[in-house]
């Protein structure tokens, strides 16, 4: 049974993180490298290979590095993401493209998407085959954002939502567990079972984003939580929406096309309550859960508990 905590995880993880605030070089790409990485993220991802890395008895060394891996390049999607979703704030401050400009911020998502390799090439146990799956992640997140790029300018259905989840979100999420199984002498064999508890993880993640997106405040969610309205993007309230009453839904959006932005969310979150959207969410989350669940069933029974843990933590957020 692990006996850290979560804040121990991320403190530990801190720590090291830390130690990039001293790269030497142009402050015209190390400033910006460095602000976002001072920024109080969650560390979930990090957490996930710290975690799992010890209750699979891995070499610390091993754990860490991948660690740095999946969070530098958890960091280096933001960045990017955010210049083009035109997101000005992440976890409560501006966003490297507000603070500065977009060239800085594109450079600064290049420095950050190679940092991640270095500490990936570092891991002894399994190297080759873990930098190649980080590097098809990168790819698989890559086509993840093109396709939410994409539904801003057509509509998506519930399937089409959920591919672009898994890309986006859920192929990070099966990578924090699959590194941990690779370097792993007695887990390997149970790679695959962990992998698609991962990959659902991340859909549970993405889903719990758009509700909470809707439900709850901008500094709850340290970002902005009505962009996603502005830029017409897609989320699973949407496309369920979308899939439930095309017709109605078509004439609300034409309603509600010139009001502002404060008014859409009210008018749509009123939408999504009382058409059932939001109660038909949460079955799909629960779906999920028990996906997850029935995996879990396919594990060591001696490693249940901790990954319950780990699930829990998930679907228990409130931010």
């Amino acid at each position: 049974m692990i006996n850290k905590n979560h804040q121990e995880y991320k403190d530990l993880f801190l720590k090291e993180l830390s130690k990039l605030q001293d790269i030497e070089g142009p402050s015209y790409l190390y400033d910006p490298i460095k602000y976002i990485l001072k920024s109080k993220g969650k560390r979930l991802r990090p957490f996930i290979v710290q975690f799992l890395g010890d209750l699979f008895n891995n070499d610390p060394k091993d754990t860490m590095n991948g660690a740095m891996g999946v969070e530098l390049l958890h960091n280096f999607t933001l960045v990017h993401d955010d210049i083009m979703d035109g997101d000005n704030l992440r976890h409560n401050v501006a966003t490297i493209h507000k603070k500065w400009d977009n060239a800085r911020a594109v450079l600064a998502g290049d420095g950050l998407g190679s940092l991640g390799p270095i500490f990936i090439g570092k891991i002894k146990k399994n190297t080759l085959d873990i930098l190649t799956r980080y590097n098809e992640v990168i790819l698989e997140v890559c086509e993840g954002q093109a396709y939410d790029m994409e539904f801003e300018s057509r509509d998506a259905s519930v399937d089409e939502y959920i591919l672009m989840s898994e890309k986006k979100t859920g192929s990070l999420f099966e990578l924090c567990f699959e590194i941990p199984s690779l370097i792993s002498d007695d887990y390997l064999e149970f790679k695959s079972q962990l992998k698609q508890f991962g990959r659902n993880l991340g859909i549970i993640f993405q889903i719990q984003d758009d509700i909470l997106e809707m439900s709850t405040s901008s500094e709850n969610m340290g970002k902005g939580t009505s962009s996603d309205i502005k830029r017409n993007k897609k989320t699973i309230l949407s496309s369920m929406a979308l899939d439930h009453d095309r017709d109605g839904w078509n004439i609300l959006q034409e309603k509600i096309k010139h009001i502002s932005l404060e008014e859409k969310k009210l008018i749509l979150r009123d939408y999504y309550r009382n058409a059932g959207i939001i109660e038909k969410s949460n079955e799909l989350l629960l779906n999920f859960e028990n996906k997850c669940k029935d995996i879990i069933k396919s594990l060591p029974n001696t490693i249940h508990d901790d990954i319950i843990v780990l699930l829990n933590i998930i679907i228990k957020r409130e931010k």
